[in-house]
C-alpha cells in the first residue's frame, strides 16, 4: 500500500480537507485558550496534577466531539486497574494522545519528545512536570527521562510510551520501535498493554496541509491483551520488542496490508 499517490478522489476532496483542517486548528486553539487559565492553575502544583488530568480528559473528549470524531473501542476488558503498567500505542496522527486520554480511566503519565516544549500553549502539559519530555538526541537527556519514567512507575502510575517516537510520514505503516519501552517494562517487571489506533491517520494525517488526509468519522482503537514480563530478563528485550510490534501491527496489516 502506498500513501504517497494523490488520486483524483484526493484532489476532489482537497477543498473539504483544507476547510476541515482549518476548522480543527481554530477549534483546538479556541478551547485551548479558554482552558489555559485553568490548566495554568492546576499544573502549578504537583498535588493538583490528578485534577488537571481529569480536565485534560474532558478537554480531549470535547475537542474530538467538536471535530466530529467518535471513538470506537475494542478490548476495554484488557485495561488494568490495580497496578502500574505501560500503555504502548502506534503513533499515526496528531489526535492519538486525545483518544488515549479519552479511553483510559486511571491517571497516567505521557512521555513525549523534547521538541514539544517549543509548541505554543500545548507545551504546558510537559514543561509543568506533569508529563515527561525525553531528549532522544542526547544520551544524558535520554537517561534523565528514563529515570523519571522509573520514578513514575514506582509511584504506582501507568506510563504511556509511543515507541515510534514521532508520527511516521507513511503512516499507517509503523515506524521503527525504540527499545526503551521493553527494557523499562522488563526492568520493572510490569505488563505492557499494546494499543493499535487503526483509523486516526485518516482523521488527521501528519503529511502536510495539502497531502495529509483529514475527515470526521470513527477513531477505531484496539486494546490488546496485556503482555506479561514477569521472569523476563534484559536478554529478552529485543524479542519482546518484536512481539510487541507484531501485535500492534496485526490489525493494520489486516486492514491495510502494511
Amino acid at each position: 500500500m502506498s500513501t504517497d499517490v494523490i488520486s483524483i478522489k484526493d484532489i476532489v476532496k482537497l477543498p473539504f480537507r483544507l476547510l476541515y483542517k482549518s476548522y480543527i486548528l481554530l477549534y483546538f486553539s479556541l478551547i485551548m485558550i479558554l482552558y489555559f487559565p485553568v490548566f495554568s492553575f492546576l499544573l502549578a502544583k504537583k498535588k493538583r496534577f490528578p485534577t488537571a488530568f481529569r480536565f485534560i480528559k474532558g478537554f480531549s473528549r470535547l475537542w474530538l466531539w467538536g471535530c466530529g470524531i467518535y471513538i470506537k473501542v475494542k478490548g476495554r476488558e484488557n485495561i488494568i486497574l490495580d497496578k502500574p503498567f505501560i500503555i504502548c500505542s502506534n503513533h499515526s496522527s496528531f489526535i492519538d494522545p486525545a483518544t488515549l486520554y479519552s479511553i483510559f480511566p486511571q491517571h497516567f503519565v505521557f512521555t513525549g519528545k523534547k521538541e514539544i516544549e517549543k509548541w505554543p500553549l500545548f507545551h504546558i502539559f510537559y514543561t509543568s512536570g506533569m508529563n515527561i519530555l525525553v531528549d532522544r538526541h542526547s544520551r544524558i537527556g535520554a537517561m534523565k527521562g528514563f529515570k523519571k519514567m522509573i520514578e513514575v512507575l514506582e509511584g504506582g502510575l501507568p506510563l504511556v510510551i509511543l515507541p515510534e517516537g514521532t508520527i511516521p510520514d507513511n503512516a499507517p505503516k509503523l515506524g521503527e520501535f525504540k527499545a526503551g519501552v521493553t527494557t523499562l517494562a522488563i526492568q520493572q517487571q510490569i505488563p505492557i498493554i499494546p494499543v493499535t489506533q487503526t483509523t486516526n491517520w485518516k482523521r488527521l494525517q501528519r503529511r502536510g496541509l495539502i497531502k495529509g488526509k483529514a475527515s470526521p468519522g470513527v477513531s477505531e482503537v484496539i486494546i490488546h491483551k496485556p503482555i506479561n514480563t514477569k521472569g523476563l530478563t534484559k536478554a529478552d528485550a529485543d524479542k519482546l520488542l518484536l512481539s510487541l510490534r507484531k501485535t500492534i501491527n496485526a490489525p493494520l496489516h489486516k486492514k491495510y496490508g502494511v
